[in-house]
């Protein structure tokens, strides 16, 4: 497994397949997104709504895909694999993504069981966040090596 891990090009294929999946599916369904907000009475839902029927959701899709942009030019500018030390640093930041993926699936379960209604809204702010884990801590996993 760890010989998979030392490739920067292996990294930079996963999180672009990750990001142009949900880039085609942010930008793909933005009208149903738009036509299944407003419907939260919860202060916070209700501003989400409204970020998300203003264009937020292509606002922070083109964000994120920018800043997949920026670790894939990164990594792929690190031509040289990846020794035993960079790769135990990325499997540590693969391992606390994937914690912090399920901890949000429980608090996204906790919050639909708590308020059903607005599920469109709140199942795009789960997805924006799983999304930003991923991406921010490919950079993290960057920003630590390039210190080194």
């Amino acid at each position: 497994m760890n010989r998979f891990f030392r490739h920067p090009a292996t990294n930079a294929v996963g999180i672009s397949i990750f990001s142009c999946f949900y880039g085609i599916v942010f930008f793909g369904f933005s009208d149903l997104v738009k036509s299944q907000t407003g419907q939260s009475a919860r202060p916070f839902w209700r501003s989400w709504d409204i970020f998300l029927s203003a264009d937020g959701h292509q606002f922070a899709a083109v964000a994120l895909l920018t800043l997949t942009a920026v670790v894939v030019a990164l990594l792929l500018f690190k031509h040289k694999p990846y020794d035993e030390y960079h790769t135990a640093i990325l499997i540590k930041c693969l391992t606390i993504s994937v914690l912090l993926i399920l901890a949000a699936i429980g608090v996204f379960f906790v919050m639909v069981l708590a308020d059903p209604t607005g599920i469109m809204s709140k199942f795009i702010f789960f997805i924006m966040g799983n999304w930003t884990i991923v991406v921010v801590a490919d950079l993290v996993y960057l920003i630590i090596c390039g210190m080194k």
